[in-house]
Order: C-alpha cells, then sequence, then structure tokens
C-alpha cells in the first residue's frame, strides 16, 4: 500500500509540482518540487530539487535541498532549548527545540 502511494505521490509531483495536505490540529503540510528560476518563472525540478513545510499557525518548518528554516512566533514566553545529540547511525547532530 505504501508502495502505491508513494508512485501516486510522486505521479502528482511530476504533474503538478506540489501538493497540500491538511491534517489533524491544523497542521498543514506541503511536498514541492518547483523553484524559482532567474527570472521569477516558477518551474518544476523533480530531478534535483524538493522541499517539505509544514505549518501550524505562526510556527511552521521548512526543510529542502539547500535550507532548513525553523520560524516561530516571537513570545516572550518561548523557550529555546539547543542541544547535541545522536542519529539511528551514530552520527552527532544538534537539535533546536522551541517550546
Amino acid at each position: 500500500m505504501s508502495k502505491k502511494i508513494q508512485s501516486l505521490l510522486i505521479k502528482h509531483l511530476m504533474e503538478v509540482g506540489h501538493i497540500d495536505l491538511v491534517l489533524p490540529d491544523g497542521i498543514r503540510l506541503e511536498i514541492g518540487v518547483v523553484q524559482e528560476d532567474e527570472t521569477g518563472k516558477v518551474i518544476n525540478c523533480i530531478e534535483d530539487y524538493c522541499y517539505v513545510a509544514a505549518t501550524r499557525e505562526e510556527t511552521g518548518f521548512l526543510l529542502d535541498s539547500y535550507n532548513t528554516v525553523l520560524q516561530y512566533s516571537e513570545e516572550q514566553s518561548k523557550i529555546l532549548i539547543e542541544d547535541s545529540t545522536y542519529d539511528r547511525q551514530g552520527q552527532p547532530i544538534r537539535r533546536l527545540e522551541v517550546i
């Protein structure tokens, strides 16, 4: 079943360039393979570019082929926690958590 869903998703991305999913609790997930070229025209880049964005209200996360972006509203009550840990392969990674 998961291979069929992945196949349908890739087919949709190749044809349309992106997909928006509204998940429970107001979370919006966008997956895409489009970006702007030098002239500002949106082009489909399925071969060498992809992005995933997850947003909820003023909080969001973007991961693409070039960047990792975390955005959140500026509030006095926000707590930022930065730490280091290891991934499943034992490689060191850094984490930033906004509470």
